[in-house]
């Protein structure tokens, strides 16, 4: 199955109208999204409503028109860290129209020839806790201690609908990702399921910022190396090829990609599932070369 794979648009139209013609030109039967969909949006006063008015206003339309121009192609959209959880209940609508299919928490069968090439497609939003406000995809990695370096004094969720501060205690309260995880690998094979999870594995390519830093999940690494899933996409880290001169890594037999963002040129991947290492190919840098492969 030949699918197209981006992450952290933030609600560049002109860059999800690039993605869906990237995916109809490379005749692809899935689009996938990998976190924070939606234009930044940090005034509370604004900013769910102004998240909300791009799914409506801009993003329906064109899913709408590429739905017409390519019908054989699946849209599947993932949350992410700088998307209030508020505003991306307006996916909803676009589920009902078959528009798009919202992959937080959920998991769907990809079509196949026959039983033995099931694959299914699984999605995870959420990323450690960063310094920033919004923290309706954020929680614990792994640990209680996972908090302790963060300051919730401008810390707010959307859950019940609205902006409203969260307490630290609230957010320790809630699953880490290493339980949302294990919850996951529940609803599917793990050796057969893609994941698509927003924040990238710890310590590798993919995590890495300026000076070396690398802010990934250690669960979501052990959940990869004890699983083995045949593919992982991430974002979250926009710079992180760059840095580290990597896109794509492995983690035993698990492929891991994040494509990367930035503002001044589209950046996505292409590959085919049954051919990950032969297909695999980034907009802006190629075919990984396997000598060089981390």
């Amino acid at each position: 199955m030949r699918l197209v794979y981006t992450a952290d648009l933030h609600g560049d139209i002109a860059a999800y109208r690039a993605l869906c013609d990237y995916a109809r030109a490379s005749a692809a039967r899935a689009l996938i999204v990998g976190g924070d969909l939606l234009p930044h949006a940090i005034r509370l006063d604004t900013a769910i409503e102004r998240q909300r008015a791009f799914v409506a206003g801009q993003l329906r339309p064109l899913l709408a028109e590429f739905h017409e121009r390519a019908p054989g192609c699946a849209v599947y959209l993932l949350a992410g860290n700088d998307d209030w959880a508020a505003a991306i209940a307006a996916l909803g609508e676009l589920e009902r129209e078959r528009l798009a299919f919202p992959l937080h928490g959920r998991v769907y069968q990809l079509p196949a020839g026959d039983a033995s090439d099931t694959l299914w497609l699984a999605g995870y939003a959420c990323v450690p806790v960063t310094p920033f406000s919004i923290k309706d995809y954020e929680c614990r990695d792994d640990g209680a201690a996972d908090l302790a370096a963060f300051d919730f004094g401008m810390a707010y969720t959307s859950w019940r609908g609205q902006a409203e501060p969260i307490e630290r205690a609230a957010l320790a309260a809630r699953p880490s990702i290493a339980e949302d995880l294990a919850s996951l690998a529940q609803q599917s094979d793990p050796q057969r399921t893609i994941y698509v999870c927003h924040t990238p594995p710890f310590d590798t390519p993919l995590d890495q910022m300026p000076r070396g830093r690398h802010v990934g999940s250690r669960a979501l690494r052990a959940f990869v190396e004890q699983h083995q899933p045949p593919l992982t996409l991430h974002g979250h880290i926009h710079e992180s090829p760059d840095e580290s001169g990597h896109y794509a890594a492995r983690i035993g037999a698990t492929w891991c990609v994040n494509p990367g963002h930035s503002p001044r040129r589209f950046q996505a991947v292409l590959l085919d599932t049954g051919d990950i290492a032969g297909t695999l190919t980034h907009t802006v840098f190629g075919k990984p070369d396997p000598g060089k492969m981390p």
